[in-house]
């Protein structure tokens, strides 16, 4: 897991002007947290995947939790802070599909998984369905501001 330090340098780059810097794979998610009703900004990777960001995060880590039942967020990517809607996948048969799907789009990611592969690149079910269970998968969808 990231240090705070390491956070507040990447959100501080995403949010600037120099945003471009760091490339398409970084956003900012910011939530409102459901027991402290405060702010909070984590800097995220994602993918753009059938009109959706998509956001795979160790378990436990606790912004996207600050997502469930509906709760609305903001996502900002690219120098533009827009409103999204989650939808969540946090049940490891769930989360599975996705990783092979994120996986045969982004070959060679799956070292930062901790996922080892055969000869031809495919993850070893083992280590696929390890990390499953250790993720969730969260897809923010854009949605009208208002």
């Amino acid at each position: 897991m990231p240090s705070p330090f390491a956070n507040a340098f990447m959100k501080a780059i995403l949010l600037s002007p120099f945003h471009a810097l760091m490339g398409d794979a970084f956003a900012v998610v910011t939530v409102t947290g459901r027991k402290t009703g405060r702010r909070i900004s984590t800097p995220v990777n994602v993918t753009l995947q059938d009109g959706e960001y998509l956001v795979i995060s160790l378990r436990n880590r606790t912004w996207w939790r600050n997502l469930l039942d509906g709760r609305a967020g903001e996502l900002h990517h690219h120098g533009k802070t827009f409103p999204v809607a989650a939808r969540i996948l946090d049940q490891a048969p769930k989360v599975l599909p996705v990783l092979k799907r994120f996986f045969e789009a982004h070959p060679g990611r799956e070292n930062y998984f901790g996922i080892r592969t055969d000869p031809e690149g495919y993850a070893f079910k083992d280590d696929l369905t390890r990390a499953a269970e250790e993720r969730v998968a969260v897809f923010l969808a854009p949605r009208a501001s208002g």
